[in-house]
């Protein structure tokens, strides 16, 4: 009746040019972001301080959902100085704000926390509802439970959509709030707070008001590209999408999924063993009637059976976790091996041993290693990378299981790998002690190149 807009807002939050008498006579059948608004520069972000947290302040940005990823990413390692990850989980689903069961949580409060030590970003919407929620008081448990020395760290990245967040606008300050004082605990029909356990956040505006989806666009794209970067052992970091529950409009994805069966939605719909296994003659009728009985309501049917259907064709990228009927502490080998699997499905001359050795590694999870992959007839060569990295992260552990299980330390310390492991290690701990200021001796013995940005040089012997 010309109270909303398309958008979801009130005529009133609308400026003048859109609701001029030139747009009067005009007919939109679907509004469209892209379409239907512009951008400006951004007026909030900064650091936002939770009313009645102790914690320290966390970091927000509200942005366009068409934002580069690569500048994104640069602003949450470089300038917000998050360490990089090792491991990206995107938990999605939920959003129904119905009851978490208590064995859901479990799994997010010891299997993910567990499974994420080793320098992990965990993605949810960060709002203070079901999944955001119940991940939020997860990480803020196993940072109170870690040791003040702890070298892990957990960090919940919270991306929801700027239209949605309760009070967003005491996060408005043109100039950037450091701090923004943030006071909103009950969510409304159309809103939901921020949760205060996250590190950061990312408040994606596509222009709508109290609208889910706006953001899911670009995470997918800040996932993809996440996931073409490096981790600190040289390989390239694992992103994958745990499901729980959820709705059809989760369908477009196609990364690496864990699926949490008996969670309910679509986390239950793709989880039935009988469908995956199907065959490809009649698995589109199969997928058809089985989306009719768990989604009844929907609408654009074929649509959403098709997307289905192409997740169904690519279900090497699908692992269904019994979680009502496992252990949350096997929850990490799970995930590990779902990385693997989908690695070698893609790759001819991916190897799943050494794959899963190098991730083992780089989650520096000895007990991984130990128990899953050093079952059988050990070759040491296999070891090679996967030693070099334990030795220039310094992980003695894995150094003391490959040296007990067959590698040979006089053949793998060629005079090129004890260079690379010298001026990793020693320059490492001479720049730390004295700065750009030093040239350390073996530089131009090895002929290594050495440029001191202070125009000076100390010769150490």
């Amino acid at each position: 009746n010309g109270a909303l807009c398309q958008c979801g807002a009130a005529r009133d939050d609308h400026a003048s040019v859109a609701v001029g008498d030139y747009f009067s006579t005009a007919i939109v059948n679907q509004w469209k972001s892209v379409q239907h608004s512009s951008e400006q520069p951004t007026d909030a972000f900064g650091e936002v301080q939770f009313a009645g947290a102790s914690k320290r302040h966390s970091y927000f940005l509200r942005l366009s959902w068409s934002t580069e990823p690569s500048v994104v990413y640069n602003i949450l390692t470089t300038h917000w100085g998050l360490p990089l990850p090792n491991l990206v989980v995107s938990v999605v689903g939920g959003n129904s704000r119905t009851q978490i069961k208590t064995w859901v949580r479990e799994v997010l409060r010891q299997g993910l926390v567990k499974a994420s030590q080793s320098t992990a970003w965990i993605l949810t919407t960060g709002l203070h509802e079901d999944v955001g929620r119940c991940v939020g008081q997860a990480v803020r448990d196993h940072a109170a439970a870690a040791s003040s020395v702890s070298l892990n760290k957990v960090v919940a990245l919270g991306i929801a959509p700027w239209g949605l967040v309760e009070k967003r606008e005491q996060l408005v300050k043109p100039q950037g709030s450091f701090p923004a004082k943030y006071n909103a605990r009950n969510a409304s029909q159309n809103s939901c707070p921020l949760d205060n356990n996250y590190q950061a956040f990312l408040l994606v505006d596509d222009g709508s008001v109290g609208r889910r989806g706006g953001e899911t666009e670009f995470r997918a794209r800040l996932e993809e590209y996440i996931s073409h970067q490096r981790t600190s052992g040289s390989i390239e970091i694992p992103v994958l999408c745990l499901l729980i529950s959820g709705e059809t409009d989760m369908l477009k994805s196609c990364i690496p999924w864990l699926v949490l069966a008996g969670s309910g939605g679509l986390a239950d719909f793709l989880s039935n063993s009988e469908a995956l296994k199907a065959p490809n003659v009649d698995l589109k009728d199969r997928v058809a009637e089985r989306f009719k009985k768990h989604f009844p309501s929907e609408a654009q049917t074929d649509k959403l059976v098709e997307q289905a259907l192409n997740i169904y064709q690519n279900r090497h990228l699908i692992t269904v976790y019994q979680g009502e009927h496992e252990s949350p502490n096997d929850f990490d080998t799970v995930l590990l091996k779902t990385l693997v699997g989908s690695k070698q499905h893609l790759s001819a001359d991916a190897n799943p041993y050494t794959d899963e050795l190098k991730l083992a590694v780089t989650w520096n999870r000895v007990d991984i290693a130990k128990t899953e992959l050093f079952n059988g007839d050990i070759q040491w060569k296999d070891l090679e990378d996967s030693m070099t990295d334990a030795l220039i992260n310094d992980k003695p552990q894995f150094v003391r299981l490959f040296t007990e299980n067959g590698l040979n330390i006089l053949e793998y310390l060629t005079y090129g790998r004890l260079e690379t492991l010298y001026r990793s290690q020693v320059s490492r701990v001479l720049e730390l002690l004295m700065g750009d200021v030093c040239q350390p001796f073996y530089y131009h013995t090895l002929r290594l190149e050495f440029t001191s940005s202070k125009g000076t040089a100390l010769r150490v012997l």
